[in-house]
């Protein structure tokens, strides 16, 4: 590539002549065509993992150091070297490998306003993805030769060192400024001169004038580097999530004491007093507003402009194209300038869209038959008893659910009729369930052996001949009519999975009755999976491949990736409906929910334990909306789906219209008449076996 052609590529990067590096951006293209992501060998939809995508804000830090400084001891107008683009991409490897991992141990779920691996992906992948990426970077180093190799990984053990440092003063308030200094030293300047240090390797000369000028480079890199990481943790406290394009005030709150805070809390006893322990966001708020008042934020700016001026005094005595090491200090005071505005994320053309509203006929015919169906078995001895809320609230939610069913749950031969049939299907599967969960739920259910007797009546009615009550009574007959309809269209292997789930769910279900007569309550770590045995997880997604007429294949449910978005969607729905029915739920006792939970543990608050839960629902929800967005990508890629990647995606828009429609509702806990509710107690003894009678001591 020639010169001329070095000036028709896209714009350099910010402070950049492109006078004095003509050739820098399309070399720095060479670079991002080396650092596609890692492939996993038969796994080709687990490529994502490492990929960022289109539209990425990465801006290239450290491969544009390690390229200037190649520049500066060859010639700046002519393409770099094969070596020093594959030095460059090799840099930038180290660092993202490192970046997976301090995501998650920042617990960060947003990253250059994308979610993070670790929010897609969970801890475990994300970790393994970093260690992936970072073993290619060293890769790429060996492929130039053994010294690279030694600087790469000791530069590595020095940015391992320094986040090992930091992690070991979290929360520390006795945190001394050069505590400070020798992890950012580690974590981030060592990175910096190791990228400079690279750059310089690659260009031809010998000698101890060519080792000279190294040191020189890498001198300068190193405190760039701190400078870098000074501005950066002064933006964490002066910048809006707006632009910075992540979250702001991380430090603060995760228990990371940069400068600032360190010469802020010296002189201020309410801002120490406020550290040492986690915070609320309102805490956290306050820590960072004293820190600015203290104008140690401005004391911090002058240490790292000093660390500028520090960093251009080590290319005073180099001699090589002055004009490109005036170059190189002008790209980095350019940085340190940058503006906080990030570039906003474009979003990849393979995301999937929320479903629109549609016509909402549909939905009134549906609930209309539903509310009759109910009467009609004697579910609801009345209409009015069809119009409690606990039933009316799963009502209003299945009216708003069905007209925005995406366009492919239709049939290929436009069949309205037969999409009817399975929305209403789909729906009485729905209430069916709920009216069982209640019957379980019932503060006035207070014998274990009752509870057993209902178990065993219910699992006799799932396992009743077709289409034939094995007793009088509501609950049988309404299930003896809607399973021929649930069959229709369906497997067998769906059918008897379908059983074997609603049976092991009556087994959660008694139990958790149980716990509730003895006064039990779990501990926040066992909610989750006491919650979601009880969830009924496995039946909602039942009425979504009812309505989309398609049966998800074992295969794919067991993905990592659909496993992860299921058990994030599951605790926002029930983390959300513990927060809008904790009053209900501590009159009725109820064991399984998470604020009752946390204050048993912790012995805090209501209130606390309730801003708890509802951060955790925040973080959640975002992490489920990041994987949602990657569902079609999967699909996609997965073999054996016969190009029919996007309609089983689709059997996944009804769990996402779900908690979108219902995020902080919980109608089934909020009374909209007087109307009295159906008769549990009768359902209940219509349906339960009689207990056995003691054994004779005669």
């Amino acid at each position: 590539m020639n010169t001329d052609q070095c000036q028709e590529r896209t714009m350099p990067p910010s402070g950049i002549d492109p006078a004095a590096f003509p050739c820098l951006e399309a070399d720095l293209d060479r670079v991002r065509d080396a650092l596609g992501p890692v492939r996993i060998q038969g796994r080709p939809e687990l490529d994502a993992l490492t990929q960022e995508g289109p539209g990425t804000s990465r801006g290239l830090v450290r491969p544009t150091l390690a390229l200037l400084s190649y520049y500066v001891l060859t010639d700046p107008s002519v393409p770099a070297d094969d070596r020093a683009v594959l030095a460059a991409a090799a840099v930038e490897m180290l660092h993202l490998g490192a970046l997976y991992h301090d995501d998650v141990v920042d617990h960060a779920h947003e990253r250059r306003g994308r979610p993070s691996a670790n929010a897609v992906w969970g801890d475990h992948l994300a970790i393994l993805a970093g260690d992936c990426v970072m073993l290619t970077g060293l890769n790429m180093l060996a492929q130039l030769g053994q010294r690279e190799v030694v600087e790469g990984t000791m530069a590595n053990e020095r940015m391992c060192a320094g986040m090992v440092m930091e992690a070991a003063d979290l929360y520390a308030v006795s945190r001394s400024e050069q505590a400070y200094l020798d992890a950012i030293g580690g974590k981030t300047a060592h990175l910096f001169a190791l990228a400079c240090r690279l750059g310089a390797m690659q260009a031809d000369g010998g000698g101890g004038r060519q080792e000279s000028r190294e040191e020189a480079l890498a001198g300068f890199g190193w405190q760039f580097g701190y400078a870098y990481q000074l501005r950066d943790d002064i933006l964490d406290l002066t910048s809006t999530v707006e632009e910075l394009g992540k979250p702001v005030n991380t430090d603060l709150s995760e228990g990371v004491y940069t400068l600032p805070v360190i010469r802020a809390v010296s002189r201020d006893r309410d801002l120490g007093r406020l550290l040492g322990k986690e915070m609320t966001q309102e805490e956290a708020a306050r820590a960072r507003d004293l820190v600015v008042a203290s104008g140690a934020v401005q004391e911090a700016q002058a240490v790292a402009d000093a660390y500028m001026t520090e960093a251009a005094d080590q290319l005073s005595h180099l001699t090589d194209h002055s004009y490109a090491l005036d170059g190189l200090t002008a790209y980095a005071r350019a940085v340190l300038d940058r503006p906080t505005a990030s570039r906003p994320a474009v979003i990849p053309h393979q995301v999937r869209q929320a479903p629109q509203p549609q016509n909402s006929a549909h939905a009134e015919q549906v609930t209309r038959r539903l509310k009759g169906w109910l009467v009609e078995t004697g579910i609801a001895a009345t209409p009015a008893e069809a119009d409690h809320h606990r039933l009316s609230g799963a009502l209003s939610m299945i009216e708003r659910i069905i007209p925005r069913v995406a366009d492919e749950a239709g049939n290929a031969d436009g069949n309205d009729d037969d999409l009817f049939e399975r929305k209403q299907t789909s729906a009485a599967l729905g209430m069916l369930f709920g009216v069982w969960d209640d019957l379980f739920e019932d503060p006035q259910l207070t014998d274990p052996r009752a509870v057993t007797a209902l178990r065993e009546g219910l699992v006799a009615t799932l396992r009743q001949s077709p289409g034939e009550p094995w007793t009088h009574g509501a609950i049988p007959t309404s299930w003896a009519q809607l399973w021929p309809r649930l069959c229709k269209g369906r497997t067998v292997r769906w059918q008897e999975a379908l059983l074997d789930n609603i049976e092991e769910w009556l087994h959660a279900c008694e139990r958790e009755a149980c716990h509730r007569i003895s006064g039990y309550i779990p501990s926040p770590a066992d909610w989750l999976p006491l919650r979601r045995s009880t969830g009924g997880f496995e039946v909602g997604l039942a009425c979504s491949e009812i309505v989309q007429d398609r049966e998800m294949p074992p295969a794919v449910r067991s993905h990592r990736l659909v496993r992860r978005l299921e058990d994030l969607g599951f605790f926002v729905v029930f983390a959300e409906n513990d927060l809008a029915g904790v009053d209900q739920d501590e009159a009725d006792q109820v064991p399984y929910n998470l604020v009752r939970a946390i204050r048993h543990e912790m012995g805090c608050s209501r209130a606390e334990a309730i801003e708890r839960v509802e951060r955790q629902v925040a973080e959640k929800r975002a992490q489920f909306n990041a994987v949602y967005k990657y569902v079609p990508v999967l699909f996609r890629t997965l073999p054996g789906l016969s190009g029919q990647g996007d309609r089983y995606a689709a059997i996944y828009d009804m769990l996402k219209l779900f908690f979108d429609l219902r995020q902080g509702e919980s109608e089934r806990y909020q009374p909209k008449t007087t109307a009295v509710g159906p008769d549990l107690e009768r359902l209940r003894r219509e349906i339960s076996r009689p207990a056995a009678p003691a054994p004779s001591t005669r």
